[in-house]
């Protein structure tokens, strides 16, 4: 099992350093390493050149991590696998870092004007409700056959296991320790659930109409069918892991197969829906005014917190790659923050003794 998790490890590392490569060319053309510039930037000898900086250095720590992970996966010792992601991400943030202070001299002030759409949205959640309730039905079905089969579960069963394979987490048969787990994954595919209905209904779009605006609609369009399909993964694990103890032998560690195979396919989901037949907007005229995002440079810190407590907006396009994250500067931001946090801190409270 160690070997088949090792395995995961380097692919997952190597995709991780894929990804971190290609996010500056996902970012809108008048953003450039969480910088506003001219949207021809980019393509101009010294944009080139500072991507070209960045991805060597990208390159440099994902190979450094590949190395750590492949050695991790045949030693006793399992620390340093864990650590390969965040020790790339980290990596990766310094080089994102060396080229936002490249740039930060080339920065323009976006144009003032604004646009306004006046029709509403014309999109929705993929496959309208009944492909969005979908996980609650896994995670529910989950429930009632665990009800079924009450008295089959063991009195004590393991809940975790090392990564070597043995138990050192445990749970008995009641309401929370049987159903605990199942309740949690609801809640998080809830906020996966939310955090789709607030991109439609509380983010702005820049762009009211031409190819820009319907680069922004696809551009959203793919993020919710990634939630989407986040939300199944998230029901599928949950109660896949929810049914161990009917298992056989429940204190025999159970094969990461299916939780890595079901996570594999959602990265491979992932870059196919944001790097493959991605839509491009056309370029603007040379000189033109850039439009930026409709927020300030002065208020994103180091380029990825947004911090501004004059904006309304809970939920801001990321100017780095692809997606959305909070406004810190509204009240509201911490709530869900404190909310994401509480989640796990409940977990060994509910599936644990």
């Amino acid at each position: 099992m160690s070997g088949m998790i090792g395995g995961y490890f380097v692919v997952l590392v190597a995709f991780i350093g894929v990804l971190l490569s290609w996010l500056p060319r996902l970012s809108r053309r008048e953003l450039f390493f969480a910088v506003t510039v001219p949207a021809r930037f980019g393509e101009s000898q010294t944009g080139r050149g500072i991507l070209r900086r960045y991805r060597s250095r990208v390159l440099v720590v994902t190979l450094a991590c590949v190395a750590l992970a492949a050695w991790g996966a045949g030693s006793a010792h399992f620390t340093p696998l864990l650590a390969t992601p965040l020790l790339e991400i980290g990596g990766s943030f310094w080089a994102f870092l060396r080229a936002r202070a490249d740039v930060l001299p080339h920065a323009v002030e976006p144009t003032g004007t604004r646009q306004a759409r006046l029709q509403p949205r014309q999109i929705h959640l993929p496959g309208h409700w009944p492909a969005q309730i979908g996980p609650f039905v896994i995670l529910a079905a989950g429930a009632l056959y665990l009800h079924a089969q009450w008295y089959r579960l063991p009195a004590r069963f393991p809940v975790h296991w090392t990564l070597d394979g043995q138990p050192n987490g445990w749970s008995t048969r009641t309401l929370e320790g049987v159903y605990g787990p199942l309740v949690l994954g609801a809640i998080l595919v809830g906020l996966l659930l939310l955090l789709g209905i607030g991109i439609l209904r509380w983010t702005r779009h820049v762009h009211a109409t031409g190819s820009a605006a319907e680069v922004e609609l696809a551009r959203e369009r793919r993020i919710l069918l990634v939630l989407l399909f986040s939300e199944y993964l998230v029901a599928g694990i949950v109660t896949w892991s929810g049914l161990l103890p009917l298992r056989g032998l429940p204190t025999r560690s159970p094969s990461p197969a299916l939780p890595l195979g079901a996570t594999a396919l959602l990265l491979l989901i992932l870059l196919l829906v944001f790097l493959v037949h991605r839509p491009v907007e056309s370029a603007p005229q040379q000189g033109a005014v850039p439009v930026g995002d409709r927020t300030e440079d002065r208020y994103w810190k180091g380029g990825i917190l947004y911090f501004n407590p004059r904006d309304p907006a809970l939920l801001v396009e990321k100017r780095f790659g692809i997606g959305y994250t909070l406004n810190f500067g509204h009240w509201v931001a911490w709530v869900v923050l404190g909310a994401l946090i509480l989640i796990p801190a409940l977990a060994p409270l509910l599936s644990r003794h």
